[in-house]
């Protein structure tokens, strides 16, 4: 019998009842975001790259660089876009200046790979093209224009480091910012994390996608009575 992957669903402190998750035999833990992105990030240095990996599938054994950075923020309880270019327009705009760890970096490597075939977009329920440097949003605010191009992102840990996921260095690997040839040109930096001192991650059995909504899971938790 093959196991169904475990879908996790990130909740805040206002949207849960830890009360009514234990009475309802929900799995979660409990975390602290910014801590748990860089945690999350380190524990995956060293497994190899795969072009277009599932967050869902995939993860935490094969990644690219935009699976990795979605993964790690399932796991500190936060659901963004898959695509790096629409991680970029749905993160908060920051500068280097400004970056704390759990905050994104995102490049265009201005190299011209991966132009070939095509991957099932759940969200636009369809295949879609693939292609290396995209200059406009695919499945968040469908179309948003972004001229300068983003095929690359990672999380930056703090002390100038960064952990990303890339072919030519053969997967996840933690290097210095400064010093980083995928991030050489860098477009721009971005923040997905607020300042919340915990989250709740919240885990779904794949035989229950019915609860593959933050929105059901908080009617099921609020309808429930203790």
């Amino acid at each position: 019998m093959i196991n169904k992957p475990i879908y996790r669903i990130g909740l805040s402190e206002t949207e849960v009842d830890k009360v009514k998750l234990d009475k309802l035999g929900f799995s979660y833990r409990i975390v602290e975001p910014r801590k748990q992105m860089v945690i999350s990030a380190k524990s995956v240095v060293g497994k190899p790259y795969k072009r277009g990996a599932s967050v869902l599938n995939d993860a935490p054994n094969f990644f690219d660089c935009s699976s990795l950075v979605a993964w790690a923020a399932v796991e500190s309880g936060f659901a963004i876009p898959r695509v790096s270019v629409d991680q970029y327009v749905f993160s908060k705009r920051i500068t280097k200046d400004d970056l704390r760890p759990g905050d994104l970096i995102f490049s265009n490597t201005k190299e011209i790979i991966h132009t070939e075939g095509s991957y099932f977009s759940k969200v636009l329920d369809r295949e879609v093209k693939e292609e290396a440097i995209r200059t406009e949003t695919l499945e968040f605010m469908p179309g948003t224009k972004v001229p300068e191009g983003i095929d690359h992102v990672g999380i930056y840990i703090g002390e100038n480091m960064v952990i990303h996921s890339g072919g030519k260095n053969g997967g996840v690997c933690e290097e210095l910012l400064d010093g980083c040839n995928s991030f050489k040109n860098v477009i721009g930096y971005g923040r997905i994390i607020n300042d919340e001192d915990k989250r709740f991650v919240v885990e779904v059995p794949g035989d229950k996608p019915e609860l593959r909504s933050k929105e059901n899971i908080i009617k099921i938790l609020s309808n429930s009575v203790v």
